[in-house]
């Protein structure tokens, strides 16, 4: 765990627009904003749109798409660490899921998700675990732990044949 100051008023990170510390744009920027942040977690908010390419009109979005929530809420907490030492958000790579767990098939239409990433483990390389959840109004939706490797110059990382 890095040993850096952060500050930690969900204020100072509330006014960030999340399109700075995610690289992600148009249809796969899911995530909305960030609604609290410290050394130990980070908790993102996201509202299920009704019109995307990810949601059924009828029933929702599939619970499967948590797993990119999870995802980017793993990536706004290390690009919040990353801008607390002066530098931009970086691609981070995710290499799997273990125990995924949907409570419901899908997030319906408009429905406020509160996504929260908290780290379990993670090294000097880049690579991490979290464990993350997706709440709506307080009730548990979808949980699983997370895996990603965020190397600190992704051109390099590719053209080495991901051989670090």
């Amino acid at each position: 765990m890095s040993s850096i100051a952060i500050k930690t008023t969900v204020s100072d990170f509330a006014q960030i627009p999340i399109e700075e510390l995610l690289l992600q744009r148009y249809e796969m920027l899911l995530l909305e904003r960030v609604r609290d942040f410290s050394t130990s977690h980070v908790e993102v908010t996201a509202t299920v749109p009704q019109n995307h390419p990810l949601v059924d009109a009828a029933r929702g979005m599939p619970s499967w798409v948590g797993v990119e929530l999870m995802a980017q809420a793993v990536l706004v907490f290390s690009a919040l660490e990353l801008r607390a030492r002066g530098l931009p958000p970086r691609i981070g790579l995710l290499l799997g899921t273990r125990k995924f767990e949907a409570l419901v098939a899908y997030f319906p239409s408009g429905t406020g998700l509160r996504v929260r990433a908290t780290p379990t483990l993670r090294d000097a390389t880049g690579l991490g675990v979290f464990e993350c959840t997706i709440q709506s109004q307080g009730t548990l939706l979808a949980r699983a732990q997370v895996k990603g490797y965020m190397p600190e110059d992704i051109a390099q990382f590719l053209r080495s044949g991901g051989h670090g």
